[in-house]
């Protein structure tokens, strides 16, 4: 029986930490033809000023296409400024722009929580919503000369760090050998992420996995790394109730941390969630593709079919991870933040503000060690130490500083 599997949790605690919202859809696409939004007005030491910049990120993707981002600045009539940098999936169409423009301006930063609010309930998709909220919550801090996680009360000066594998990574001697890697380098832990269809599990499709093929990669690590290292699952959802099951059995014998994604992730599957979670010890992990914020990952702890929430900027902004961080340590439920960089400083400043019992690691890009710099900032990627640590950062905002010079050069908008 799992140990959290039959948690009951009072509506009202969670509806005081995490706050009544209405659903949101997801953001339907971008055409990279479109121009700068710029939406400007006066004020008395109040938000003046709202800029979307969609740029060339200076990457390619899978097919060779240039990747593109998209930065939000906000800045008051008084020169104070805050930033967010996102997946072009975050830049807005017109009228959502202006319905923003109508929310911000002239109102004082130091009403966020309400600001957030009236964004969220009125429809605006979680991606853009949540490069406002970023760029919100930076310019508080920069305005304060703080850092982000100094205006909440910080608890902790650095994270344990988890590498994950990517799907399809090969044999299951190569994620053995890539898992010993790791382990030697310092990184505190390993996700396995092992046989999909790609696709398969955000469209709600079951019986797409490979659960002996991914039993047996599960089975070479755990050899590979010894009995103490610890090691996650991740399957992207793919699986029945039937092989959910015989898996987890399997992540039982070896000791694994916890146990994500392994069936769909939609509303008409949670009851089998919760089936599975008081069925085995391991935790369960997510939801991590379910489109809606925190409330929705609140009624699946509600109904106890997760044991680790998972969430990111993506699903509402930082205000959203903070609402769940603060449920899931009101009910004893762990927490992952599931992106990994570019967006980590927002993380960090979170985790900073939280305990080991709530978020225990923080999953980071690649075995380099090197100060990575990705176009279109000045600051670094956060590096992992000897120890497989990530340092919080302490520098006022967010932490991150973006080459504007960069950015305008290369807009697309």
């Amino acid at each position: 029986m799992n140990r959290h599997g039959n948690r009951q949790m009072d509506r009202r605690v969670f509806l005081r930490v995490a706050g009544c919202a209405a659903g949101v859809a997801f953001w339907p696409g971008w055409a990279s033809g479109r121009r700068l939004v710029l939406l400007e007005t006066g004020g008395d030491e109040l938000i003046s000023r709202i800029e979307w910049i969609p740029y060339d990120a200076g990457t390619r993707g899978p097919n060779e296409q240039a990747q593109q981002r998209c930065a939000v600045r906000i800045t008051t009539n008084h020169g104070a400024q805050g930033w967010a940098d996102f997946s072009i999936w975050a830049a807005p169409e017109q009228a959502t722009a202006l319905l923003i423009r109508d929310a911000l301006v002239g109102q004082a930063p130091g009403d966020h929580d309400n600001l957030w609010r009236d964004l969220y309930e009125s429809g605006v998709t979680l991606e853009t919503l949540g490069a406002v909220d970023v760029a919100l919550w930076d310019l508080r801090g920069r305005m304060a000369g703080k850092p982000v996680h100094a205006l909440l009360g910080a608890k902790r000066e650095k994270v344990r760090t988890y590498l994950s594998t990517g799907h399809n990574f090969g044999e299951p001697g190569s994620y053995a050998q890539y898992a010993t890697e790791c382990k030697e380098a310092g990184v505190g832990g390993i996700k396995i992420q092992p046989y999909v269809e790609w696709g398969a599990g955000r469209n709600g499709m079951a019986d797409a996995g490979f659960p002996d093929k991914d039993m047996a990669a599960y089975r070479a690590v755990r050899e590979a790394v010894g009995a103490d290292y610890p090691c996650m699952a991740d399957n992207y959802g793919t699986y029945t109730l039937d092989e959910a099951l015989r898996v987890g059995r399997l992540l039982d014998e070896l000791g694994f941390a916890w146990y994500e994604s392994p069936m769909p992730e939609t509303e008409a599957w949670s009851d089998r969630y919760v089936n599975l979670a008081r069925e085995l010890r391991t935790p369960i992990c997510g939801p991590e593709m379910h489109p809606g914020s925190f409330e929705a990952r609140v009624a699946w702890m509600e109904r106890g079919a997760c044991d680790v929430a998972r969430i990111g900027v993506h699903h509402g902004g930082f205000s959203a991870c903070l609402q769940l961080a603060r449920a899931c340590e009101s009910a004893g439920v762990r927490l992952d933040l599931h992106n990994v960089s570019p967006d980590a400083y927002g993380d960090l400043q979170l985790i900073a503000t939280t305990s080991e019992t709530v978020i225990g690691w923080r999953e980071i890009h690649s075995l380099s060690q090197s100060q990575r710099v990705v176009p279109g900032r000045t600051t670094p990627e956060p590096a992992f130490d000897g120890e497989g640590y990530l340092a919080i950062p302490t520098t006022p905002g967010m932490g991150v500083e973006l080459d504007w010079p960069y950015i305008f050069r290369h807009r697309t908008g």
